[in-house]
């Protein structure tokens, strides 16, 4: 027996190859599957720029509670969100927090406010970071050490966190006195990707 498609059938083959090759020429197969990152990976179609944010944004740990943080926010603007992904504790390294930013993107470009500066290098593309952070516990403040930054790992943006203790500062945690720190981030971030077209 002779299988013979009829024009319905082909007639649905040529539209799903139109769609697919309409999808990945327009890029935005690209977008739906790897987001922000793909953005930056096309250094000849998106211009990346950026800018420091103003202002300081601040959350309070609670550290008696520690799976209490996460999705706490520490800085929104309506298309942007950095927020507590999550708060740890062990005997190595002591109390870390983690944060999330999570960024806005569309067909003409995308933006990111983050701790970290994307820039293009050569080679791939670098994290800078940029953001200052500090502690508040029982009257006194001192600087906290990065514990760690991703890159573009999540479809809208990235991942950074800090150590809440410098073991060189000799902060006592007693959670019967106090059990919030509280953590001030400045300096942060927005990365900005825009079509090239749009400026043609």
């Amino acid at each position: 027996m002779c299988f013979k498609p009829n024009e319905r059938f082909i007639g649905i083959v040529l539209s799903v190859l139109g769609i697919s090759f309409f999808l990945w020429a327009s890029g935005l197969f690209g977008i739906w599957m790897n987001g922000i990152s793909y953005f930056s990976k096309n250094v000849d179609a998106y211009y990346n720029n950026g800018s420091p944010v103003e202002g300081e944004y601040s959350v309070s740990i609670d550290l008696s509670d520690l799976k209490s943080n996460e999705g706490k926010v520490v800085y929104e603007d309506g298309k942007n969100q950095i927020y507590v992904s999550k708060v740890s504790n062990n005997d190595e390294s002591g109390y870390e927090v983690s944060f999330r930013s999570s960024g806005n993107y569309h067909m003409n470009g995308a933006t990111l406010v983050s701790a970290i500066q994307h820039v293009p290098t050569d080679n791939d593309f670098t994290g800078i970071p940029e953001v200052t952070a500090v502690g508040a516990y029982r009257g006194k403040t001192f600087t906290l050490s990065p514990s760690g930054t991703s890159g573009l790992n999540f479809r809208d943006g990235d991942e950074f966190g800090f150590y809440l203790f410098p073991p060189d500062k000799d902060i006592e945690v007693d959670l019967e006195k106090d059990e919030t720190i509280e953590i001030i981030l400045s300096n942060l971030y927005l990365n900005i990707w825009a079509a090239k077209r749009l400026f043609q």
